[in-house]
């Protein structure tokens, strides 16, 4: 058996799906299952996948799934979609007139898409219910996966030195780390505002993101709020700097207003470090279950109240709950196991 994932991009820069393609690969070669990726629409390299094989598109409206499809019926392929978010109700309000675009494209070819696949793979209950609530027809057969990530790599140590070592105004400071794309969804407006009118002297929020020299939303944060504010752009991190920056916070925060998973969130936990994250986070509900950290409402109000949970100290019990909820609901092994099982029953 073989399974092959088509994605629109591998670049980690782009956001989460890049990076759960990468960790399922690891968990099917961890469990000896071969896998191929691919991120162009190649033609040649697609035709020949025949036999024993089992297809992932991930995500909608670009080739992968019209990619899939055709093999379905060329060949009898079967495949899976992973939606990743992309069906949330949040991109139908916000964006009307894109939302009247990708329903005429949904009539046209993605509900066909859907409908044939063998299922269509949700990361949680939530983007489970969100979705049935944005397009028509909606008519698929719905499955709840779960996602997840790896084990963290070894070598806190070294990593949280490495951090310190190359940002050392975080010296002796409580640390809260936001770590994403800079992007009007993620809240880091409200975030900003209130970490500013609360922190004192002693409090840091490292902004670990790809910074955009051309977005005007990024550049107007980054002027705004700056060094003297307590505020630290370190711009994306990668590798060991990455997972130092993780090991090193006190907590880590995502206020956004749509999140389908929050892959940073399941890795946050893996190091033991607790959450702070709106109720729009669709991993709020597994969060709560385990009192791995705070949940509050994607407003002002709201982020506020997360701000005042960590400086206040209270997140620094939710350590060992992190942890638990990782290792019980947020692990990638979990759905590699699952999306093998499908494989196996077609």
């Amino acid at each position: 058996m073989s399974i092959v994932q088509l994605t629109h991009s591998l670049d980690l820069r782009t956001g989460g799906v890049a990076k759960a393609v990468c960790d399922l690969s690891d968990a099917f070669n961890t469990k000896k299952v071969e896998n191929l990726i691919f991120d162009k629409p190649s033609s040649k390299q697609l035709n020949p996948l025949l036999g024993n094989n089992l297809v992932i598109a991930h995500g909608l409206w670009q080739w992968p799934g019209r990619s899939a499809l055709r093999l379905k019926k060329k060949y009898d392929v079967p495949y899976i979609v992973f939606p990743h978010g992309m069906l949330d109700p949040w991109f139908k309000e916000n964006y009307p007139l894109k939302h009247l675009k990708k329903q005429i494209y949904w009539l046209w070819k993605q509900s066909s898409i859907m409908k044939n696949a063998s299922a269509v793979c949700f990361t949680t209950e939530e983007e489970m219910s969100l979705a049935q609530k944005t397009f028509w027809p909606f008519d698929c057969r719905k499955i709840v996966t779960g996602l997840g990530v790896q084990e963290p790599p070894i070598g806190e140590v070294k990593q949280k030195a490495l951090f310190k070592k190359k940002f050392t105004t975080i010296k002796g400071k409580k640390l809260l780390l936001y770590m994403g794309r800079i992007h009007p969804k993620k809240g880091l407006d409200l975030l900003l505002t209130s970490f500013v009118k609360q922190a004192k002297s002693e409090h840091v929020l490292t902004i670990a993101g790809p910074i955009n020299d051309q977005c005007g939303y990024t550049q107007k944060l980054v002027r705004t709020y700056n060094s003297s504010s307590g505020v630290l752009w370190t711009g994306m991190l990668e590798g060991d700097l990455k997972w130092g920056a993780l090991r090193s916070a006190d907590a880590m925060i995502l206020p956004s207003h749509q999140e389908n998973y929050g892959m940073v969130v399941a890795e946050a936990c893996s190091v033991g470090t607790p959450v702070l994250i709106t109720n729009k986070v669709n991993l709020y509900r597994e969060i709560l279950q385990y009192d791995a950290g705070f949940v509050d409402n994607d407003n002002q109000d709201g982020v506020d109240n997360l701000i005042k949970k960590w400086i206040s100290g209270n997140v620094q019990s939710k350590k060992l709950h992190a942890i638990n909820c990782f290792k019980e609901k947020l692990h990638i092994y979990s759905t590699a196991e699952k999306i093998i099982d499908i494989a196996n029953k077609r």
